[in-house]
C-alpha cells in the first residue's frame, strides 16, 4: 500500500529535477565559497593571535570548527606569513563578508521563488539581509563548536550533544526558511518538514567533515596543491546547498494541494533571470 507522504516526498524530488535543483545548488555553493573565504579572512584578522599560538593543521581546524574553521585557518596562515596591515584585512573582511553574503542571499531567494512558484522580487534591505545571513551562519558555527567540544569528553555526552545539535540546526533552518520568500497565506508549520530535513542533513554533513572530509583537507594541499583543497571545500558547500534547496522544495510540495499542477515555465524562467541579474 502506497503511503501518501511517501508519494509527496517523491513528487518533491521530481519537482527538484524538473526545476534544475542541481544548478541552483551549484550557484548557491559558488556564492557560499566566496563568502566563506571572506569570513575566514575576517576571523583571521580579528583573532590573528590564533595563527601564532596554534600549530595545528587544516585537519584540526576542520574537526573543531568545520569548513569555516578551515577558511579561517588558511587566512590566518596568510596573515601570519608576513602581512602587517591587519586593520586593512579587517576592513576588507567586513566589506567582503557583506558583499558575498548578499550574493548568497540572492541565490537562496531565487531557489525559493522557483520552489514556491512565486514572482521574483528584489531584496528590499540588502545590508540587513546580508547581516541576517551571516548571523545565522555564526550561530550554526557556535552549535558546531559546542557539539565538537561535548563529543570530545564522553561518548554518552557526545550522543546527547548530537541530538541537541539536530534541534538547534532545525531551529536555525526554520528561522532561515521563514525569512526567505514564501506565500503570504502560509504558516510556519508548513516550514517544519524542510527544517527537519535541513537539520538532519547539516548534522550528517558535520559528522562527514569531522570523520572524513577533514583528512582530505589535510592531504589535498600536498597532493594537488591549493586547487585541490578548494575543490574539496566546494564539494562540501555543494552538499550544504543541495540540502537547503531540497528543504525549500519539500516545504513547497507538501504545502500544495495534492495533484495541483505546477505553474508554467514563465515563473521559473523569470527566477533564473533574476539570478543572472543579481550578478550585474
Amino acid at each position: 500500500m502506497e503511503r501518501p507522504w511517501a508519494r509527496r516526498v517523491f513528487e518533491s524530488f521530481e519537482r527538484e529535477q524538473r526545476s534544475g535543483a542541481g544548478l541552483l545548488a551549484g550557484g548557491l555553493a559558488y556564492r557560499l565559497f566566496f563568502w566563506l573565504v571572506a569570513f575566514g579572512l575576517l576571523v583571521a584578522a580579528v583573532a590573528s593571535f590564533w595563527s601564532r599560538t596554534d600549530e595545528g593543521g587544516l585537519a584540526d581546524a576542520g574537526k573543531s570548527f568545520g569548513l569555516s574553521g578551515v577558511a579561517a585557518r588558511s587566512a590566518a596562515d596568510a596573515v601570519h606569513g608576513g602581512s602587517h596591515a591587519r586593520w586593512y584585512l579587517l576592513v576588507s573582511g567586513i566589506v567582503l563578508v557583506a558583499y558575498f553574503g548578499l550574493g548568497a542571499v540572492r541565490a537562496m531567494r531565487v531557489a525559493a521563488f522557483i520552489a514556491w512558484q512565486l514572482k521574483p522580487t528584489r531584496v528590499r534591505k540588502p545590508v540587513r539581509s546580508s547581516a541576517m545571513f551571516t548571523g545565522i551562519f555564526v550561530l550554526g558555527f557556535v552549535v558546531t563548536m559546542l557539539m565538537t567540544w561535548l563529543r570530545e569528553h564522553t561518548a554518552v555526552i557526545g550522543l546527547v550533544a548530537t541530538a541537541g545539535g539536530v534541534l538547534a540546526y532545525a531551529a536555525l533552518a526554520l528561522l532561515a526558511l521563514s525569512w526567505l520568500p514564501r506565500p503570504q497565506d502560509g504558516t510556519w508549520r508548513q516550514l517544519l518538514p524542510g527544517a527537519a530535513l535541513a537539520a538532519v542533513g547539516m548534522t550528517g554533513f558535520h559528522l562527514f567533515v569531522v570523520y572524513y572530509l577533514s583528512d582530505k583537507l589535510e592531504r589535498s594541499p600536498d597532493l594537488y596543491g591549493t586547487l585541490g583543497a578548494a575543490t574539496v571545500v566546494l564539494l562540501g558547500l555543494y552538499l550544504i546547498a543541495r540540502v537547503i534547496v531540497s528543504a525549500m522544495f519539500l516545504n513547497a510540495t507538501l504545502a500544495r494541494p495534492g495533484g495541483s499542477p505546477d505553474a508554467d515555465d514563465e515563473t521559473t524562467r523569470a527566477a533564473f533571470d533574476a539570478l543572472t541579474a543579481s550578478n550585474d
